[in-house]
């Protein structure tokens, strides 16, 4: 009984020493309280804890209450008491001042050998103690020496340590001796060797055992500490602390679970260790240490498993763009990316805190910190470092695969065409509308990865790969329209004819028209998204900055986001090939060109969709105007029949029924506004698709030079040279109209106008080419361009008929000899008027007119 009574008094003086302690700490408290407590004790040992320090706390209570009380009494005496001190300190400064009056005169003469005299003093006092270091150290070095030899039979490290840092003290001091030099450093050297090798085995068990209790491991600190050797106990320690993190990565079999699915989890294990690791730093390593701690254990969380890191990301989807697991991706890679940015996002802020809670005690400043941490996690992304290169060409890989399939269902929209019935050709319009904007999800998932992956370094190769995949797509729709259009046959179109091909041929119209809305609306994002990238860019080269050129000031963020985060492994990974400084801001602006290729494409299929419609709205004229050459009315004779006159044939009565018919044919499409907006977009350059026919036509007459042809189908330039028989009014149909009747007009005319032309050219071309015309020709001829005029007239289209409808037909009926005059006076400055002589010299050739 005595002996434990003897024991509790001590703990109780010892944990009474603790709580006045500077150094006092809840570990090593409870430690102290529970000593050699056995286990069935400890409860009750914690329950008396506590009510003592509840009862320590209430007496601490008391007596701060007492002492204010008192300090309240004495303040109004202590405020006489300076009060009287002033008046006292007024009096001595007037002396003093009279004192210096007097001294002035003297101090030039004294001052001098006062100086000499200071100076002699402090050197004497300087050499004294130096050579009380010297003898000192000289005296006890051979006791000290002599007592570490036990200390380290007995295994007493704490004063053994301090022997070694007091011969180590007296080293520096003895340096100056003639000899003994170099015997008192091998001592030192081999006695420090010593200790350490005696301080590994308790470094290790501390190691092992930090977990539950850490007065081993901070003994071993301060130890450590001595002999300045932390160097080597951080080593330790950074790389024993992670590693269950090690054990869990490797026991990971990639068969048992998806990478995709199970790095998370690990992310957060070691979330949780960096947490705990934030605590037991500052409590092991002081608050000088700490912040370093915390990075560095980030790193060697990763820096074994970088290697199995990299092959594992290879074996889901290789940066040649292989998978070999069978469900790995460049979408994988890219989930796996985020999942990495956001455990990076998380980390930062357990670091970063673990330097704000010390921000004040500690000697390393903020731009250190935010140096180290980038350079961490650096190296900790740097698997992915060859997926951000090899982007451009994963991304066209990746997005092929789901072009393939839509690439399929294009073919196959087309691909069984035999007959061009109204069903089929409604049909595949609408297989083909849909699938025109197909392409632009699978545009804005790439350029979500390019802006994750590459943010904001090396856009324009990602984005020119973006554009081959839209331009790809635009391309494959072109051919599909053309081949649609192939597979209608021009005679048996002609003799199916029906007012829904037209209705459903303009439907086509709206593939090229979504088409092109859906990338510009994409190119618009697109846009947006550069300015994004393209501040985000500048915001982190200026805190790059401020981290270097303000080191000092440099206050640490609190957090970085995913974005900041990966600004920092973009810029590591990509920087080296990167655009021109200024790129972004010029592709961010309202007059860039983003995506070229699919811009041409655009035209190419805009081009065959207008094509298309075209070939459907002159499928008739086409057939009926195809053998009008070969008919034996151009060489027939006068007979009886003539009597009752000369009417249109049956070719030119088609071909006109058919323009007066192709009116109503457009209107119900015109009448959708909705349809009406999206045509309109797509409807720019129309005209060129019935310019064949009048390079035909100059052919025909053995003209070659093609800059006239466009020249020559607008016609307006010959009404100064030939006799219209028309001329264009301003049109009064459009009086009293709202604007969707205006627009719906106007549609209607676009057409009607290039099936004009393209018929007006066929018929001329057709006509050079009859090989002989005799007067009774000529009246047929007459007779079939007056029809066609009339129909055309009646169209009211601007521009119709042609001057030279109606300057044939004129031809037709003049006498041989005006009309060889004509052609010999006919003046031929120009291009234009030289082809139009070359047609009326072929035509005087048909009709026998003999020309010099």
């Amino acid at each position: 009984f005595l002996t434990m009574t003897t024991t509790s008094v001590a703990t109780e003086e010892r944990l009474s020493t603790l709580l006045a302690s500077n150094n006092f700490s809840v570990a090593s408290y409870l430690n102290t309280a529970l000593d050699n407590a056995e286990e069935e004790e400890v409860q009750r040992r914690m329950a008396e804890l506590a009510l003592q320090l509840q009862l320590q706390t209430q007496s601490c209570h008391e007596d701060i209450g007492r002492i204010g009380a008192e300090l309240q009494a004495i303040l109004p005496r202590c405020a006489t008491d300076i009060g009287r001190v002033g008046v006292g300190l007024d009096g001595i400064r007037q002396d003093a001042s009279q004192l210096l009056d007097e001294c002035a005169q003297l101090q030039n003469e004294e001052v001098s050998s006062s100086l000499e005299t200071l100076s002699t003093l402090h050197a004497l006092r300087s050499n004294l103690s130096h050579t009380q270091d010297i003898l000192k150290a000289a005296a006890t070095w051979d006791s000290t020496l002599q007592s570490i030899a036990p200390l380290l039979a007995q295994q007493n490290l704490p004063e053994a340590v301090s022997a070694l840092a007091q011969l180590e003290s007296g080293e520096r001091a003895l340096r100056g001796m003639p000899s003994g030099k170099a015997e008192r450093q091998d001592a030192l050297e081999k006695i420090r060797h010593q200790v350490q090798v005696l301080l590994q085995p308790q470094l290790k068990h501390a190691l092992q055992n930090m977990h539950s209790r850490l007065a081993p491991l901070q003994q071993c600190v301060s130890l450590y500490s001595s002999l300045d050797k932390m160097d080597v106990l951080q080593r330790e320690y950074i790389t024993n602390r992670p590693t269950a993190m090690h054990k869990s990565w490797f026991a990971y079999r990639q068969g048992e679970d998806s990478l995709i699915t199970w790095l998370p989890t690990w992310y957060d294990a070691v979330l949780s260790l960096l947490t705990e690791e934030r605590r037991q730093s500052l409590a092991v390593f002081g608050p000088d240490l700490a912040p370093q701690m915390i990075g560095k254990v980030v790193g060697e969380c990763f820096r074994p498993i970088l290697g199995s890191f990299r092959t594992r990301l290879e074996t889901l989807f290789s940066p040649d763009g292989v998978s070999t697991t069978g469900d790995g991706s460049l979408e994988s890679i890219c989930g796996l990316y985020e999942a990495t940015l956001q455990f990076l996002s998380l980390a930062y802020e357990t670091v970063a805190g673990g330097w704000h809670d010390v921000a004040d005690a500690t000697s390393i400043n903020g731009s250190t910190v935010y140096i180290e941490i980038a350079d961490v996690f650096t190296q900790i992304a740097s698997p992915f470092a060859r997926y951000q290169k090899s982007l451009p060409r994963l991304e066209k890989m990746h997005s092929n695969m789901s072009q393939t399939l839509i690439k399929k269902d294009i073919q196959q929209s087309v691909g069984a065409i035999t007959a061009p019935s109204v069903v089929v050709l409604q049909d595949t319009t609408e297989k083909l509308k849909g699938l025109a904007p197909y392409v632009f999800p699978i545009g804005e998932a790439a350029m979500a990865r390019l802006e994750l992956m590459t943010g904001g370094y090396q856009v324009r190769k990602s984005l020119s790969t973006i554009d081959g995949i839209l331009s790809n797509h635009a391309g494959e729709l072109a051919i599909a329209i053309r081949t649609l259009s192939a597979a209608m046959d021009a005679n048996k179109l002609a003799d199916a004819f029906d007012d829904q091909h037209v209705s459903c041929a303009l439907e086509i119209l709206k593939v090229v028209g979504l088409y092109q809305s859906s990338l510009k609306g994409f190119e618009g994002k697109t846009r947006e998204r550069m300015a994004v990238l393209q501040q985000r860019k500048i915001s982190y080269e200026l805190q790059e900055k401020e981290t270097i050129e303000k080191a000092k000031s440099f206050l640490l963020p609190d957090a970085l986001s995913v974005v900041e985060i990966d600004s920092i492994l973009t810029k590591a990974a990509l920087e080296d090939g990167d655009d021109e400084p200024d790129t972004l801001h010029r592709l961010s602006g309202e007059d860039s060109v983003l995506f070229p290729e699919s811009i041409d494409a655009v035209e190419r299929l805009k081009r065959s969709c207008q094509t298309l419609v075209f070939d459907v709205c002159s499928a008739v004229p086409r057939k009926h105007l195809a053998n009008m050459s070969s008919m034996p009315c151009w060489t027939s004779s006068a007979n009886d029949l003539d009597l009752y006159g000369t009417l249109p044939q049956a070719y030119i009565t088609q071909v006109g029924e058919h323009m007066l018919a192709l009116v109503e044919a457009l209107d119900p499409f015109a009448s959708s506004v909705e349809s009406l907006a999206i045509a309109n977009e797509v409807m720019g350059g129309v005209r060129a698709v019935a310019i064949q026919p009048w390079r035909d036509l100059l052919s025909a007459t053995g003209v070659t030079n093609e800059s006239i042809v466009e020249s020559l189908m607008k016609g307006s330039e010959l009404n100064d040279y030939v006799n219209s028989g028309f001329e264009d009014e301003d049109d009064l149909d459009d009086e009293g109209q709202d604007e969707a009747e205006k627009a719906q007009h106007a549609f209607c005319n676009q057409w009607l106008d290039v099936v004009g032309l393209a018929v007006t050219g066929r018929l001329l071309e057709r006509i050079m080419r009859i090989p002989r015309l005799t007067p009774k020709g000529c009246e047929h001829l007459k007779v079939d361009l007056d029809y066609l005029v009339n129909v055309l007239a009646a169209l009211g289209v601007s521009g119709h008929p042609h001057p030279l409808v109606n300057h044939v037909a004129e031809m037709s009926k003049l006498d041989a000899t005006v009309l060889k005059d004509l052609i010999e006076n006919r003046d031929r400055s120009t291009p234009l008027v030289g082809a139009l002589g070359a047609i009326e010299e072929r035509f005087a050739l048909m009709r026998g007119v003999s020309m010099n």
